[in-house]
């Protein structure tokens, strides 16, 4: 049986399934028993061998999905709720994310076709939609597939500074714009979601605003790093690898890594690589190829960071933005 963390009355038990997950190294979910509810904080993937794992580790834990009494998730990704819907068959309960979660885990098709024209047009002005088929088959599909694909019960919403289950509700932008954490003052827990790991660090992805407009994601995980290296925090439950208890330490790293890699795709430009792909590919090779919805949202994103600490600048030429150092 994993360690638990016990407060008080509180205790927490945490669903931790190793994969071979690139850095991530582990998909993790918690059980937070406050003395009063059982909570779940985020609900792993739906995948046969994860359900298998989370049915087992419940049973260890003398739990069944009838012990639970509400689900908190920290956004939307799709490892973060995939037995939402699985639970919620067995028993009715509550479930809570960030307002803009809704629409994101109930797969409405409104937003689906606004992500479709954003990326649509994004990749276009950064030239690079000859690439990306992959990643509008699969944009499609969701359209296609999207009641099979949607959280099947009503989403409660949680906004800044909300209070549930005597946690704060902290927004921490970035990561996606419906990141949240969820923050103990009693035992000082941090329920953090994706937004810092013990080692390496989670990804800035490009996402756009209400007026279909790029999201400055970069400086927005910068920030949510800087508003979380504040709190006085005992432990820190990631959303993958394992617990930790230094995280100003460790949100340190995360912000010298920003601005290492905010030095050098400047200093990529400087080297005479001036379009999107240009720079991708000066940066990551042939690693491009294989990963190139990762990759671009990084490039995309720092380029824009640049543009906002006003050290590039750029133009359009023949429909496609071209980079300049100022």
């Amino acid at each position: 049986m994993l360690e638990l963390f016990k407060v008080g009355k509180k205790t927490v038990y945490p669903i931790i399934y190793d994969v071979n997950y690139g850095q991530m190294k582990s998909i993790n979910c918690y059980l937070l028993d406050d003395g009063d509810k059982l909570t779940l904080i985020d609900a792993g993937l739906q995948h046969e061998k994860y359900i298998e794992f989370f049915d087992a580790k419940l049973a260890e834990y003398g739990f069944t999905f009838e012990s639970i009494d509400q689900i908190l998730l920290t956004h939307h990704h799709e490892d973060h709720t995939g037995q939402v819907n699985r639970i919620i068959e067995h028993k009715a309960m509550p479930v809570f994310a960030h307002h803009l979660a809704i629409e994101r885990v109930h797969f409405e098709q409104v937003y689906l076709h606004k992500k479709q024209d954003f990326f649509i047009r994004l990749y276009e002005e950064y030239g690079c939609s000859n690439f990306a088929s992959e990643r509008f088959k699969k944009m499609a599909n969701t359209l296609l597939q999207r009641d099979k694909l949607k959280l099947t019960t009503d989403v409660q919403p949680l906004y800044a500074d909300d209070l549930i289950c005597g946690m704060k509700v902290i927004e921490v932008p970035g990561h996606s714009p419906d990141s949240i954490v969820f923050y103990d003052e009693e035992t000082k827990w941090l329920f953090a979601g994706d937004l810092v790991l013990k080692s390496g660090s989670t990804n800035a992805l490009i996402d756009f605003d209400e007026k279909l407009q790029l999201l400055p994601t970069v400086a927005q995980y910068e920030e949510s790093l800087k508003r979380c290296r504040k709190l006085a925090t005992s432990v820190v439950f990631a959303g993958h690898q394992a617990p930790f208890s230094n995280h100003a330490e460790i949100i340190e790293k995360n912000l010298a890594r920003i601005a290492r890699k905010y030095e050098r795709i400047v200093r990529v430009v400087e080297n005479g690589h001036h379009q999107a792909m240009d720079i991708a590919h000066a940066l990551y090779g042939e690693r491009l190829e294989k990963e190139f919805s990762l990759i671009m949202s990084e490039v995309i994103g720092y380029l824009y960071y640049a543009e906002r600490q006003c050290k590039l600048s750029k133009t359009m030429k023949d429909g496609e933005w071209v980079f300049n150092v100022k």
